[in-house]
């Protein structure tokens, strides 16, 4: 039997949407016009001279019959929102309503293994968040490619973790539910970087050849082994041509000295007598 979601995150991401809808800032959601310039904290260098700060949001949260009501609340800027269902905070004991603010900060959690595609907000409240709520982010539009993810730290000295993105209507955002206040930022996992293989040495331990190198070495010897055959074929060859050759057709400095013949009272050979002559 397949295990269903919690009521709770599905009821939050509903009324999450819902809210989205109809109790955002007009223009948060337009996407038919250009986005706006993203403001940013901490601009990049081609951008510092047309860059302005971002801003703050801050929100009341009515109380009635000690439940918190349902609401959104965004900075002005539109570049970040949070949508809250209703009972989503502890009401005060005293009935009193609940402040939600939401600002960029300078200091955060080190963006380890994160690249930010926007800024880092920290959201924070007068009351105990008690059931999920919906964090939506603006991304810079100069993005080569959109991100899909929002990273959370609960604290300063937290480590960073991946939220559950969830569909956005908004052009440029990414959404995404959480169960605690705190940091946020929308960006990609940073890749890894890539070790580089150790110096070939004499130990035990040590990396061996590159495979291209491997490779080519067996070329090469396939090669020789290859040419032994067709080089004795060649020599047995020259040697055969060398056995039948005619003496004539030998090079002088190739053929062997003859040795004189001597004359033992013959006749005087036809040589000798035009020497005379």
């Amino acid at each position: 039997m397949r295990r269903l979601a919690p009521p709770a995150a599905l009821c939050a991401a509903a009324v999450a949407y819902v809210c989205a809808a109809w109790l955002v800032a007009p223009g948060f959601f337009d996407g038919f016009a250009p986005p706006a310039p993203y403001h940013w904290v901490t601009p990049p260098s081609d951008l510092r001279n047309s860059n302005q700060p971002p801003t703050s949001g801050q929100g009341t949260i009515a109380v009635q019959d000690g439940v918190s009501q349902a609401g959104h609340v965004f900075t002005t800027d539109q570049q970040a929102a949070v949508t809250f269902p209703s009972q989503s905070f502890a009401a005060p004991p005293n009935g009193a309503s609940v402040a939600l603010e939401i600002k960029a900060v300078t200091s955060f959690p080190d963006l380890v293994g994160i690249l930010p595609a926007g800024n880092v907000y920290l959201v924070s409240a007068s009351a105990r968040l008690i059931s999920p709520i919906v964090v939506t982010l603006r991304y810079g539009s100069q993005q080569q490619r959109p991100p899909s993810q929002i990273f959370a730290a609960d604290s300063p000295t937290s480590a960073w973790k991946s939220l559950s993105s969830i569909s956005s209507p908004v052009p440029y955002t990414v959404a995404a539910s959480t169960q605690a206040l705190g940091y946020f930022v929308v960006g990609y996992p940073r890749a890894p970087a890539s070790t580089a293989a150790p110096a070939a040495s004499g130990g035990a331990g040590a990396a061996g050849p590159p495979v291209l190198v491997l490779v080519a070495g067996a070329a090469a010897v396939l090669v020789l082994l290859a040419g032994i055959p067709l080089m004795a074929a060649r020599r047995r060859s020259a040697v055969a041509a060398g056995a039948t050759e005619r003496p004539e057709q030998v090079p002088a400095r190739e053929r062997p000295e003859q040795v004189p013949v001597q004359n033992r009272g013959g006749a005087r050979r036809r040589g000798g007598q035009r020497r005379r002559r």
